[in-house]
């Protein structure tokens, strides 16, 4: 099926592609760590959004911090891709190495796990991107002020202050499943 989208879709390259993944996925592990969503929304689908929203609330609440050290993603691969209607989906396998232990947010103590070995996990993220998606490079005013923008830019206009759709420009993260 990678061949196939590859024919639709002859702007993607699929070295780009895995860059861009392990770059969504180091930037969702540091929104949770450093318990700011902002910096991986605009990559992520309004369900995994509201995943990542209630794992930033939760650790907030129990008063500790998700650290995520020395991280290295080491292995990125796609291991499927299908091709509906409205979308494409590519589903892809990473295997990554990072410390993974809670702090307190308090005291700045470990409250649990190793904060001295890096463990090895193994993720599967599913992406979906629109069929006849507009380019990025097309993209110069915000769609609801009109102001000039910067995309990439966190994804948010810097004068309105509202999210840009991304899902219409650009692959978006709709599932994480961690495997431990």
């Amino acid at each position: 099926m990678l061949e196939e989208l590859k024919k639709l879709e002859p702007d993607f390259n699929e070295s780009i592609f895995i860059s861009k993944v392990n770059n969504i996925f180091v930037a969702m592990l540091n929104s949770i760590m450093f318990q700011d969503a902002s910096m991986s929304v605009t990559s992520l689908g309004p369900t995994l959004k509201e995943i990542i929203n209630q794992k930033i609330t939760s650790l907030k609440n129990s008063n500790v911090i998700q650290m995520y050290g020395e991280m290295n993603v080491h292995d990125t691969k796609i291991i499927g891709a299908e091709i509906l209607e409205d979308k494409y989906i590519i589903k892809v396998q990473i295997m990554s190495r990072y410390l993974d232990y809670l702090m307190d947010a308090t005291s700045k103590k470990k409250v649990s796990g190793d904060d001295y070995t890096r463990v090895e996990r193994v993720n599967y993220l599913t992406f979906e991107e629109k069929r006849n998606h507009k380019k990025l490079g097309d993209v110069t005013e915000c769609p609801f002020c009109g102001a000039n923008i910067d995309y990439n830019y966190k994804g948010i206009c810097e004068y309105c202050k509202k999210e840009l759709p991304k899902e219409e420009y650009d692959w978006i993260l709709t599932n994480w499943e961690e495997v431990k």
